[in-house]
């Protein structure tokens, strides 16, 4: 938790890098930052399928996401929207895939979404996400995950059937256990959490934090702006090799511009009297100037 004094509402920042990394022929991920009536609302997808069903499956899940949450108004319930949105996202995948003709089948799509709502100097968020797409939170120097991954090796690593240094490598790494898409029914799983000023709140797909070492994601996303943070996240993928597509998505808080360091002559009012009697003279001038011409 920053100790950073705030007066007034804090400022969010925002960066996204979406790349295909070095080794795919297309990017199947997909990443989104817009503002709607609810907050500011990040996304990040990442494909599953083959051909361009993964990419199709993403930029669906993105775009009945945005479809749904930007049609209500601005006190519905987050946790309902976001429920709402993953259901009308998944629904629309199965759909799509299921059809007769369909030329991907066994499309579907990882889904981590944040929404970030403001009352006053308060900032929360809304973390929601399906599959193996990730939340994290830099705070006070320390990266910690917000969420759980929704796959096979997590399934293990929960029943202490292997360490977390086998999960690096294990062969089911990339099995998931919920996705949109594959089943008529998936939960999404939902937590809340409030922001501070130096927060740094960063979504991901597999293709950043399966390849990176998190002490390595730490330090990157401690850099001094968010644009940097997001340019070195995706650099630090690309620099693994780049096995996987990436999808980066970076919120930073920091505190509001302090009234006191504002130019003291917007708060002196002697300095508004002084500049309003000054203006007056001029014009007096300029009539006086006019009449002598008029007069002559």
């Amino acid at each position: 938790m920053s100790d950073l004094p705030v007066h007034g509402q804090p400022i969010i920042l925002f960066a996204e890098e979406c790349d295909r990394g070095t080794l795919r022929e297309e990017n199947q991920d997909s990443a989104i930052h817009i503002r709607i009536a609810l907050g500011d609302l990040l996304i990040v997808a990442d494909g599953i399928g083959e051909s361009a069903g993964g990419a199709t499956a993403s930029r669906m899940a993105v775009e009945y996401f945005y479809a749904h949450l930007a049609a209500l108004p601005q006190d519905y319930p987050a946790d309902n929207a976001l429920r709402e949105a993953a259901a009308r996202a998944n629904a629309s995948i199965v759909v799509a895939a299921r059809a007769p003709g369909s030329p991907h089948p066994r499309m579907g799509s990882t889904v981590v979404a944040a929404l970030l709502q403001q009352h006053g100097d308060i900032t929360n968020a809304w973390i929601g996400h399906i599959g193996n797409s990730r939340a994290y939170l830099m705070r006070a120097g320390r990266l910690h995950c917000l969420t759980t991954d929704h796959s096979a090796v997590q399934t293990l690593l929960n029943h202490n059937l292997i360490t977390p240094e086998e999960a690096k490598n294990h062969p089911d790494a990339s099995v998931l256990t919920r996705c949109l898409g594959h089943q008529l029914d998936v939960e999404i799983e939902i937590e809340q959490l409030s922001l501070a000023v130096g927060d740094t709140l960063l979504l991901c797909s597999h293709g950043l934090w399966g390849f990176v070492p998190e002490s390595e994601i730490q330090t990157a996303a401690a850099s001094l702006s968010v644009e940097a943070a997001a340019r070195n996240l995706l650099e630090l993928a690309l620099t693994t090799g780049g096995h996987n597509n990436i999808g980066i998505e970076v919120a930073r808080l920091i505190a509001p511009p302090d009234p006191a360091l504002r130019p003291q002559t917007e708060h002196h009012p002697a300095a508004k009297w002084v500049l309003t009697i000054f203006l007056l003279a001029i014009a007096g001038l300029c009539v006086l100037a006019w009449l002598t011409f008029v007069s002559n």
